[in-house]
């Protein structure tokens, strides 16, 4: 590695971290303390911008075509910079090829032709770090136009005193081309982990939790394991034996397992941020279709006990959640019982003071005022327009203004009453929808065998219709089509066998798929629902 004049307290970049101190460190210093910065800090300053340099070959964009999970070859640059385009304060060069490959889910995935975000992992094919750092993740900020969401987020969550990932900006060039502005966020991986809680070993575990999954019986299986042993998953297994049995209160159950205090919190700033797609998101009455668990990491120490982490917050600040909607399984239980239910209560009230004395609209304004020259660079790759991002920071900073009232009003109103604690579903339905008489729910949906398998809730007797298309240069193509006749509310299992076009095509790339649902209920009312759902090559 190469480093090349590079100096954190040089120039105009001491003046622009001392806004940003004003508006965002100082007030986070009452807080509770994080660790040391490290190393990385530089990189993670929302004061400023550097920029990524990253080569690949064209064996390797082919390679990323078609399968974009897996790493490839590619070379890396960053520059420092005093926050102003086209400005230089040193470089970091490494001789060593790294690792490349895309990422991304339904809504947030681009290929390499558009804003394709990207994870790095500088010791994919040599020994070799940056700035101590292992892996770098890249989020294009597609479905963010304000580009501020995910920094505000992550930002609240530290205050709150929840360990959560640092944000800085970057502007990443591919091959020379510039790719446009992008979000640094800092990957929690052993380096990350070890920072927050010190020496990272065997038998602990960071597991992710996306798409439906949840600590129900039998559904240890569907965590992912990003660090420790992928075969031995007991302190999962004993966290969610807890949760499921009776006998006693739900935080008795769970205790020496999981750390209810920090978890309170974490639920709190879900629920203030407005983090729809995590772990404490929406109750089924404010967005139909998106209450499963997402975007959460579970983390154990050496004695087995959990944390929750925060992930994939790039479309908070803008769902005015009801703080004491169900969620996901462990909020639910915390609800049901009066003590836990009443440590939401503290740790909202917590929250809101933590978050309040951020000053989160100097930062937002200040954020805004700083990325903009930056937003030009990316051109055609940009899907926001300049008025877009306007309208989307100024409705991030009226979400901020008018949420302390909001919370006021819920912590000064008493509930109606105490819910009774959500049944364990059996092991054999751990995969299962739960059901809701509210609104059509969607879960899964994979491609199987050249068949789209979509999992429902379904809110009544009716009629549901299915249309897959793709999308291509010309248009839209026919993949695949059905309706199917539900006799009363509850899951179900929708298939619809792709054409030999849509089949021919996975078997050559990845392949995305529009789905547009339609269920007319026998009783009149009429849902519908639009997604995307990414289908790997077939013989991945």
């Amino acid at each position: 590695m190469e480093a090349r004049g590079f100096d954190t307290g040089r120039g105009g970049r001491f003046l622009i971290w001392a806004a940003f101190c004003l508006a965002f460190s100082c007030a986070a210093e009452a807080a509770r303390a994080e660790p040391a910065p490290g190393e990385a800090a530089p990189i993670y300053d929302p004061g400023t911008v550097s920029v990524i340099d990253i080569g690949l070959s064209p064996e390797a964009i082919d390679e990323l075509e078609e399968d974009p999970d897996e790493y490839v070859k590619g070379t890396f640059t960053l520059t420092f910079t005093d926050g102003t385009p086209g400005s230089e304060e040193g470089t970091i060069e490494l001789a060593n090829d790294i690792g490349v490959r895309l990422k991304g889910g339904t809504g947030s995935f681009r290929p390499l032709t558009e804003k394709a975000a990207f994870k790095l992992k500088f010791n994919e094919y040599a020994k070799q770090r940056v700035l101590g750092l292992k892996k770098m993740t890249l989020n294009n900020m597609v479905q963010d136009p304000s580009k501020l969401h995910e920094t505000l987020a992550y930002t609240a969550f530290r205050a709150a005193g929840v360990p959560a990932s640092r944000t800085g900006y970057a502007d990443v060039r591919v091959n020379g081309e510039d790719f446009g502005l992008y979000l640094n966020v800092e990957t929690l991986d052993d380096v990350g982990l070890e920072r927050w809680f010190g020496e990272f070993d065997d038998p602990q575990h960071l597991y992710e939790g996306e798409y439906a999954t949840d600590v129900t019986p039998g559904g240890a299986s569907a965590f992912s394991v990003d660090e420790g042993d992928e075969d031995v998953r007991t302190d999962l297994e004993a966290l969610i034996a807890a949760v499921a049995g009776g006998g006693s209160a739900f935080s008795e159950r769970v205790d020496g397992l999981m750390d209810l205090d920090e978890m309170t919190r974490m639920w709190a700033v879900e629920k203030y941020i407005g983090h729809w797609d995590g772990y404490a998101g929406a109750g089924p009455s404010l967005l139909p279709g998106n209450e499963l668990p997402n975007n959460f990491y579970l983390f154990s120490n050496a004695a087995g006990r959990f944390q929750m982490l925060p992930w994939g917050t790039d479309q908070t600040w803008s769902k005015h959640l009801d703080f004491g909607a169900e969620a996901g399984l462990l909020f639910d239980e915390c609800l049901a019982e009066p003590a836990c239910r009443d440590l939401h209560r503290e740790s909202l009230a917590l929250v809101g003071s933590e978050i309040d004395a951020l000053d989160l609209d100097s930062l937002a304004e200040a954020t805004a005022v700083l990325l903009e020259p930056w937003e030009e660079l990316g051109g055609a790759r940009e899907e926001h327009s300049p008025r877009e991002i306007g309208l989307g920071v100024a409705d991030a900073r009226a979400f901020i203004a008018e949420r302390p009232a909001e919370l006021e009003d819920w912590l000064d109103s008493e509930p109606t009453s105490t819910p009774s604690p959500r049944p364990a579903p059996a092991a054999s339905a751990a995969d299962s929808l739960p059901q809701s008489p509210r609104a059509l729910r969607v879960g899964r949906a994979v491609v199987v065998g050249g068949v789209l398998v979509t999992r429902l809730s379904l809110p009544a007797a009716g009629t549901l219709g299915k249309r897959v298309t793709i999308r291509t240069r010309t248009g839209s193509l026919a993949a695949c089509k059905t309706r199917v006749r539900s006799e009363g509310a509850g899951p179900a299992v929708i298939r619809c066998k792709l054409s030999a076009d849509a089949r021919k095509r996975i078997a050559a790339r990845w392949l995305r798929l529009r789905v547009e649902l339609e269920f007319a209920a026998d009783a009149g009312s009429r849902e519908s629902r639009v997604f995307d759902v990414l289908a790997p090559r077939a013989s991945d």
